[in-house]
């Protein structure tokens, strides 16, 4: 019982090494500024991450953690462009 309730507590907090690097990538690629506009450079940068990286890392609340950490302005214009 103990061992199943520190699994279940170790997997619902922060985010997993691979969402962080993906974090980074991605944090990277929107510093580049490659279109000049924040809708395009978006669309890029997440086809690059989902070419690069498998799809279980942008699939729970890890990701969004590893953005608001990693990238808060970005993860904020995300959240008010929606």
């Amino acid at each position: 019982m103990i061992i199943a309730t520190g699994l279940v507590l170790a997997s619902c907090g922060g985010y997993s090494d691979e969402q962080g690097k993906a974090a980074n990538d991605f944090c990277d690629c929107m510093d580049k500024d490659a279109f000049g506009d924040f809708d395009i450079n978006y669309f890029e940068c997440d086809v690059e991450l989902n070419n690069s990286y498998d799809g279980e890392v942008f699939a729970d609340e890890g990701w969004t953690e590893a953005l608001e950490e990693k990238c808060p302005d970005v993860a904020g214009k995300m959240t008010t462009a929606e």
